[in-house]
């Protein structure tokens, strides 16, 4: 108590400093006038009388230090004296102060705008209690640990009866219902769970209820829980919305609740506008009782105190056991737990991190120029230093007082580079991929302010110690006499050859490891998808499945659809297809086995993607027909069943065999055990992603396998938004309450698959660029200040008959050494670092010859013109007027 006392009181103090002197020096001033008075009276002179009122009282100035020292807090008054003279000195440079700032901002707010994003998507918490717990729970194939799988309605009740490691588990699916009766017909994103997902991440409504265990029971009345976004924007915030019924798939469901818009589920996947009980939906509900249909994914929380490696031993027992019981359906599989932070951020965690690292790399280069900058700076202020010490300034004092000068530097670029990073994050949400953007709201915080203090601070630390530790000499009396001009003049010029070989090399890791990426993109963009995309619009028909429930029905209305599309000029070029290449939804991947070829273990079949399509599809897309036949219009239902099989499908499973007439079996479920004969192969393509290798492909018939929809497929020349309209005329006229959606040229879906590569590839190029640009700035303030240095040196030279052409050599010579020293060191470090990259690379390997070649030219040409300008400058040196430089 009594400490915090003394603390207030010399706050108190040092807040009232300047009344505090004022009665301190009436005071002194008080005692030597008393003892002045007393001289005067033993009969000194006046002069003689106050000079020995004065030695008889000491030090002046020393006394008001101790008497400020023991009433105040020096160290803060010190700090601020020591900031209202940085403040003087800069004001005195404003073009020093200027570039020092601007460069410390690129450097700060890239890497504050990278961190923002680092922020929301690996650093912050999951909106659940304890999400750590989270795991999710899949079936997968023995022989393909990668290929994740939904687990049955049986799998899921044995896992969730029987197992000793979750607290709770539930299961959820995914399918687009359509909601009508409020407003324009619209499709609306809905998970099917079971009730217990919401107890499993804690939700809890905004009003009403979430679902109960009642409503997951097959036959139970049809109920509905609705998102907060949804409620607003579709039902005017309607207050009395729980208890009243909204139509999905033209099946009335009772709204039971309202969850808030906070809750979301999955994360990085778009926001769920409805929840139902899966038993309820339309699609999956009659496929719970089938036991080889996969629909649920699995979400468990682990119970405190389980491990990752205990529960996933528990589902590898539980795995072994159901394919014992169970050969038919579950033979070959096992199921996998993996953390759920695991599976969301899986696929950008790898990229960002690298990101992040490549912007720490540009303000290290950054400080290093900033560094040369201080250092030529304190070179000029070497006298003023010299004094200083001189008068009694410990060399303590004058480190503190630079370094102080280098913090609010840092701190004005940190605002700055604040501001910029407030800018670039909302520039760059265009480019963000749609799965970065979907997990955490992305902008600068609290977390990420405190980041930038730090990172300011630290900066100004880094650029600000080594100027200030070599600003302050040893040798009092040369600063003094020769004004700082050679003072420390050889440990600073190490210090800056040093600097330049950094930034060089750190430029050299950024240059590589953007030019990986850009030929990387560039292979990509040039990628030929298999099919044309020019001129061609996607749209997506979702037939609500209470009212179109046969797929007699599915055929009727595609068959209507073409025609309608068929008889409005300019949409003739029409077909039907799904899943079409980039679906937004995934592609459907089924296991096939091939009839006459020997049965394969279960678990051991081969997979391939599938699709449905109409007979003109192939020629609208322009995917070439190799051998054998297309679809025609008699491949029907009451035909037999034909298929179409791609060139990397014969390739890998009828090695130097001929497919045509040969039958397989394969389809979409429950019809997965259907044979087809082989009429036509046809060219690969790519279906996922462009940056995905062709797969094997499998197409049948949209007549002989229709889809509960139609996803819309038109080549025309007419405009996007005529297209769309002509397509949303032709799906009026057959039923006015169907919405179309996902309308969008082909060649976006292409850009959409490619926008994780994208959004790396221009940060990364544009941290490059501004390292380059960087490095140049820095090996020209280096030689220009190592030639300004020499001005005497090369005066002597000339006049001793140096060529000028032997000055040009000698400026470039010392210029170039450091370029290459740097670049020596560069490729090392590049060869090593861009192997963590190889991941993010397509068509090209981490070590690329040709990346590495381009970028060390591109670096020589650059460090080459940075040295010739202040080389040209030396050349052209006076020897009269250099010889009286000092």
């Amino acid at each position: 108590m009594r400490s915090l006392r003394r603390f207030l009181t010399r706050l108190l103090n040092s807040a009232t400093s300047r009344a505090q002197d004022e009665r301190l020096r009436e005071e002194i001033e008080e005692h030597i006038a008393l003892q002045t008075e007393e001289n005067l009276r033993a009969g000194l002179a006046p002069l003689e009388a106050r000079r020995q009122a004065m030695l008889k009282f000491g030090g002046v100035e020393a006394m008001k230090q101790d008497y400020r020292a023991e009433r105040g807090l020096p160290s803060i008054e010190d700090l601020v004296r020591d900031l209202r003279y940085a403040i003087r000195i800069l004001r005195k440079s404003p073009g020093f102060t200027a570039v020092a700032v601007l460069t410390l901002a690129l450097g700060i707010g890239a890497n504050t705008a990278i961190f923002s994003i680092v922020n929301a998507v690996l650093l912050q918490a999951f909106p659940y209690p304890d999400p750590d717990q989270l795991v999710l729970i899949f079936n997968v194939p023995l022989n393909q640990p990668d290929a994740l799988s939904a687990l049955s309605n049986r799998e899921f009740s044995q896992c969730r009866g029987q197992n000793r490691v979750f607290s709770e588990m539930a299961g959820n699916s995914f399918h687009d219902l359509t909601l009508t009766g409020a407003g324009e017909p619209t499709i609306v994103n809905t998970a099917d769970v079971t009730p217990e997902i919401f107890s499993v991440l804690s939700a809890k409504p905004l009003a009403g209820r979430t679902l109960l265990p009642d409503d997951g029971k097959q036959g139970a009345a049809p109920v509905a829980v609705v998102s907060e976004n949804l409620w607003r924007s579709r039902f005017g915030s309607d207050p009395a919305l729980v208890g009243q019924s909204i139509s999905l798939d033209m099946r009335a469901f009772t709204v039971v609740g309202i969850l808030p818009a906070s809750f979301r589920y999955p994360d990085g996947a778009p926001r769920q506008d409805v929840w139902i009980s899966v038993a309820q939906d339309p699609l999956f509900g009659p496929r719970l009782s089938e036991p080889g249909s996969r629909v649920l994914a699995g979400i468990g929380r682990l119970k405190p105190g389980v491990s990752l490696a205990e529960a996933q031993a528990e589902m590898n027992m539980l795995g072994t056991r159901l394919a014992k019981e169970f050969p038919a359906e579950d033979s070959g599989l096992t199921i996998r737990i993996e953390p759920y932070r695991q599976f969301v951020v899986g696929d950008v965690k790898s990229p960002l991190l690298i990101l992040l690292g490549a912007v720490g790399l540009v303000l290290l280069i950054a400080c290093a120029n900033i560094a040369n900058l201080l250092l030529s700076r304190a070179t000029s202020r070497g006298r003023e230093i010299a004094m200083r010490i001189a008068l009694g300034a410990g060399r303590a004092r004058m480190v503190r007082q630079l370094l102080t000068e280098s913090a609010l530097l840092g701190l004005l670029g940190g605002v700055a580079g604040v501001l910029l990073a407030a800018w670039g994050v909302w520039s760059l949400r265009p480019f963000l991929p749609s799965n970065v953007i979907q997990i955490n709201s992305i902008h600068i915080g609290g977390s990420v302010l405190a980041f930038a203090l730090l990172l300011s601070l630290a900066a100004a630390l880094a650029f600000g110690l080594a100027p200030a530790l070599l600003a302050t000499p040893s040798n009092l009396q040369a600063n003094i006499k020769e004004g700082g001009e050679r003072t420390s003049q050889l440990g600073g010029q190490h210090v800056r050859s040093f600097l330049a070989i950094a930034e060089i090399s750190l430029a050299m890791v950024l240059l590589v490891g953007g030019g990986l990426l850009i030929r990387s993109f560039t292979l990509v963009t040039a990628v030929n998808p298999g099919f044309d995309p020019k001129n061609v619009i996607e749209a997506e028909v979702s037939l609500p499945q209470f009212q179109y429930a046969t797929p007699q029905q599915w055929t009727a209305f595609s068959n209507q659809l073409l025609e309608h599309l068929h008889a409005q000029p300019g949409l003739r070029n029409s077909a039907l297809g799904g899943p079409l290449p980039m679906d937004r939804q995934g592609e459907a991947t089924f296991a096939f086995s091939i009839v006459g070829d020997p049965p394969l273990p279960p678990g051991k079949s081969p997979t391939a993607d599938y699709a449905t399509v109409s007979p003109d599809y192939f020629q609208m897309m322009r995917i070439p027909l190799l051998r054998g036949r297309f679809f025609s219009d008699q491949d029907i239902p009451s035909r037999p069943k034909v298929a179409i099989i791609s060139e990397t499908l014969v390739r890998r499973y009828f090695p130097n065999q001929d497919p045509l007439g040969r039958q397989m079996r394969f389809g979409f479920p429950p019809d997965s055990n259907v044979s087809r004969e082989i009429v036509g192969i046809v060219g690969d393509i790519r279906d996922a992603a462009l940056s995905r290798k062709p797969g094997p492909m499998m197409y049948v018939p949209f007549a002989q396998a229709p889809l509960y929809g139609a996803e819309v497929v038109v080549r025309s020349s007419l405009s996007a938004s005529s297209v769309a309209a002509g397509i949303r005329q032709a799906v009026r006229s057959i039923d006015k309450n169907l919405p179309v959606t996902d309308i969008e040229p082909l060649n976006d879906a292409l850009g959409k698959s490619i926008s994780q590569e994208r959004f790396r590839t221009f940060l990364l190029g544009s941290f490059s660029a501004i390292a380059l640009m960087l490095a140049a700035v820095g090996i020209f303030g280096v030689m220009s200040y190592s030639a300004s240095q020499r001005t005497h040196e090369i005066g002597i030279r000339i006049a001793l008959g140096a060529g000028r052409r032997e000055v040009l050599r000698l400026i470039l010579g010392q210029g170039m050494k450091l370029a290459l020293f740097g670049l020596g060191i560069g490729v090392v470090a590049a060869f090593l670092l861009t192997r963590l990259m190889s991941s993010l690379l397509y068509g090209v390997s981490a070590t690329d010859p040709v990346t590495f070649a381009s970028v060390t030219i591109i670096l020589l040409s650059v460090a080459l013109t940075a040295c010739y300008i202040p080389a040209r400058r030396a050349m052209r040196v006076d020897p009269m007027v250099a010889l009286r430089h000092e």
